[in-house]
């Protein structure tokens, strides 16, 4: 592992944890800032994804379906997360939003016919007991159920992104992704009551260059240094990073209950984490 790798990591994870902030800071509705936030991004992950592969590899599209759905997603469960991060507090959102990986997992499991082992069977208890715990179980309110639509629509988006990955580069797939969630995001436009101030501007315009193309630039960079399994686990961080600067800025001191389910989803991120780093290890000893 080279610090370098490390570093960049780091930095990635930081600014995702401060995008929350930016968000609420926009005063727009979530489908118009997701729109601007795509929008400014893509001229620089378009740039990106060119670079790392190219044009011809960019405009090979065959199959289409799985990079359709999981640019669909991608603008979905921004919609949904920018949308509750308005109606409750960041902690709780976040929290419950990082299941979604697991989503994932449970829907490879499924769907893909990915086996299931112990790491997969405790991860996903303690991603929903995460959940359960963060949202206040039955008496679930507004706020943590839009969270948890974000939190699905995540998770089918990491399903649908595993699809396209067979298929197509990664960074290919996520430049589809944001092109894909210019459209998808595009009728908030006409169907939301909101304006452009020039604070609300600026903000959106640092989420699409700073919060989407950097950190993107930065993560991908750092797998030159640092394992994929590694990386996973310290993409978790993002939760930390939130409510130390949701605490700062905006005075929401994380409760007990939301300490303990971001400790259960952070255990379940990392055990499946784990799980990828013991499949990596057998392919080793079967090579």
């Amino acid at each position: 592992m080279k610090v370098k790798g490390l570093l960049e990591m780091l930095g990635a994870t930081s600014i995702w944890g401060s995008v929350p902030l930016m968000g609420i800071w926009s005063g727009l509705p979530s489908g118009v800032f997701v729109f601007f936030r795509v929008l400014f991004a893509f001229p620089f992950v378009f740039y990106f994804a060119v670079k790392k592969d190219s044009l011809k590899s960019f405009f090979s599209l065959k199959p289409f379906w799985p990079l359709l759905l999981s640019g669909v997603m991608l603008g979905v469960n921004w919609i949904f997360f920018f949308w509750a991060v308005k109606v409750t507090d960041v902690a709780t959102v976040v929290t419950i939003y990082y299941a979604g990986p697991v989503i994932s997992i449970l829907l490879a499991v499924l769907f893909l016919k990915e086996k299931m082992n112990v790491f997969t069977v405790l991860s996903i208890f303690l991603a929903f007991a995460g959940v359960a715990v963060s949202s206040g179980g039955f008496n679930i309110d507004k706020g943590a159920l839009i969270a948890l639509l974000a939190a699905v629509s995540y998770g089918l988006l990491g399903f649908f992104s595993k699809v396209s990955t067979i298929h197509h580069k990664a960074v290919t797939v996520t430049a589809w992704q944001v092109l894909i969630s210019i459209f998808i995001t595009l009728p908030f436009l006409f169907l939301a009551d909101w304006h452009f101030t020039v604070n609300g501007f600026l903000v959106t315009l640092f989420a699409g260059v700073v919060h989407t193309s950097l950190a993107l630039f930065l993560w991908y960079d750092s797998l030159n240094y640092i394992k994929v399994s590694f990386a996973s686990i310290l993409q978790y961080l993002d939760i930390v990073f939130a409510v130390i600067l949701a605490y700062i800025f905006l005075s929401q001191v994380p409760t007990e209950r939301q300490i303990l389910g971001a400790v259960l989803i952070v255990s379940a991120g990392v055990l499946i984490s784990l799980k990828e780093v013991n499949v990596e290890v057998r392919k080793r000893k079967t090579a």
